[in-house]
């Protein structure tokens, strides 16, 4: 059984699991900011308290575990963190070393070798040596590859070599510091040559052990390579893969988009509408894998395929996990921000941008009332909703710095701004009383959950008073049916506490 450990902090999706040494060689290849993930132990300390409690964004951490004993996070409060538990069905044929051959290297690469390898990558006047470059990769892939290495991983306690321990973290480190290097310094001559050995060595990797697996594909998906664009897709697409490869094959997609853009749009549509098909079938996936997929949408910002408009597929996929209130809130929050930066245009019959934002505004009503009401017991839970509501929430309505024509209130398809207009004017001033909140000193804490409270009553209501006339997509798509309203108080009870009322699911 998968035990998953986050704490607070918005590290990006997500968690499989065994020990404190593959825990840490996978929180470690996270580059930026570092998921927020405390460091596992095989047993919890005595009286620890394991209530599980709402985990903070996504981790892109996985790690395996062999064992059922609890896990617990000592480093933090049970406010602040959480066990989830997660199975992949894929990961158990990938746990045990022995069934995996080693990639083995003609020779291991010197020291001095992976220097030239870092220098050329810095230096875009440094001639480019494809041997060398084809050595190191070669050297690092035997380490991550090596039997004993990878069992030091998932056991540390039964190797006493530090150099062994470590060796998959540092050639991990080798591989990924030259593609960020040569990024930084523009050395596109060097990222080119360094990309196409990668797609040579690093592909038979994504059929071997899990964390070979996994490291591959971090690399991979860091390189920001347009042509790993069909490995990554037939890696989302596989049915045996595992879902901690896939997640990284998302982030692939998106750092393609975002970093490099050189994607035809035919290309684009064909990976969104893959990304889309695949997220509609995999309901089981966990929460930050779907996150993940999501935001690849996001990137892409296709909304239909230009030889069937009438479907809207990638659309369609984005609403539909918008108006599911049974996935995690984050989910669909992500699912919003996609919808609202596809460029979707008139070839889609009657796209209606009134409802995709009436739909974001009633998940944004549902977000204020969990941080109003679980304020007092989680407040950790509650600032990182805060964050989600000023996110990408507002954005889906007001659009992303740098994408054109994104957000509701900006697409070319809306017929009345006023009509989208009046759920942001709406929504900002609960939006800021959550913000108060959240950041409020404890004297003031009571008065400003009373003032939240009536405000997303308020809120409420005009949602209520505000449907959109047509509760469908687009001609023939899929539809959202608003809450009912709520029934008024009874006139003979006593003077009632502020209270915003409503589903208090927690996802």
């Amino acid at each position: 059984m998968i035990k998953v450990i986050s704490a607070a902090g918005r590290a990006a999706p997500r968690l499989e699991g065994v020990r404190l040494g593959l825990l840490a060689l996978l929180a470690w290849t996270w580059p930026g900011t570092a998921p927020a993930v405390a460091a596992a132990q095989q047993a919890p300390a005595a009286g620890a308290d394991e209530k599980p409690q709402e985990p903070a964004q996504p981790s892109d951490t996985p790690a395996e575990d062999d064992s059922d004993k609890p896990v617990v996070d000592p480093s933090a409060s049970h406010k602040a963190a959480v066990k989830e538990l997660y199975k992949d069905p894929n990961v158990d044929p990938l746990l045990d070393p022995k069934k995996f051959p080693e990639i083995r290297a003609s020779r291991t690469p010197t020291s001095q070798e992976i220097g030239q390898l870092k220098q050329m990558a810095a230096n875009p006047i440094v001639t480019v040596d494809l041997n060398t470059i084809t050595n190191v990769v070669n050297g690092m892939v035997a380490q991550i590859t090596n039997t004993r290495n990878i069992q030091a991983v998932i056991d540390p306690a039964s190797e006493p070599n530090p150099t062994v321990a470590q060796a998959i973290q540092i050639a991990t480190q080798n591989l990924l510091e030259p593609v960020f290097t040569s990024r930084n310094a523009k050395n596109v001559q060097f990222q080119t040559k360094y990309n196409q050995v990668l797609m040579q060595k690093l592909p038979p990797l994504l059929k071997h052990h899990l964390i070979p697996r996994i490291q591959a594909m971090i690399i991979l998906a860091q390189s920001a390579n347009p042509d790993a664009l069909q490995l990554f897709l037939d890696e989302i697409k596989s049915p045996s893969q595992t879902v901690w490869v896939k997640l990284w094959a998302f982030r692939g997609i998106t750092n393609i988009k975002l970093i490099s853009n050189k994607l035809s749009t035919a290309q684009e549509s064909a990976a969104a509408k893959l990304i889309a098909d695949q997220l509609l079938k995999s309901k089981d996936w966990p929460w930050w894998v779907q996150h993940r997929a999501l935001e690849a949408l996001a990137a892409l910002r296709q909304g239909f395929l230009p030889t069937s408009p009438r479907s809207a597929d990638m659309a369609a996929a984005a609403f539909q996990f918008l108006i599911d209130d049974s996935l995690r809130p984050e989910v669909r929050a992500e699912a919003a921000l996609a919808l609202s930066s596809m460029q979707v245009t008139s070839a889609v019959p009657k796209y209606n941008v009134d409802v995709a934002a009436y739909a974001t505004a009633q998940l944004a009503a549902g977000f204020v009332e969990r941080i109003a009401e679980g304020f007092a017991e989680n407040r950790t839970r509650a600032q990182q909703l805060t964050t989600v509501l000023v996110g990408p929430i507002l954005q889906a309505f007001e659009g992303r710095e740098g994408f054109r024509e994104s957000g509701f209130l900006n697409s070319p398809t809306l017929a009345n701004k006023a009509d989208v207009q009046k759920y942001v004017d709406a929504l900002k001033p609960v939006a800021k009383a959550c913000t108060a909140l959240v950041g409020a000193p404890t004297g003031q804490i009571e008065a400003l959950t009373a003032d939240l409270k009536a405000k997303v009553a308020t809120y409420k209501a005009f949602l209520a008073k505000t449907p959109p006339a047509d509760p469908a997509l687009f001609t023939g798509g899929p539809t959202y049916a608003a809450p009912a309203a709520e029934a008024a108080p009874p006139q003979a009870a006593a003077t009632p506490k502020a209270d915003a009322g409503g589903d208090r699911r927690e996802q």
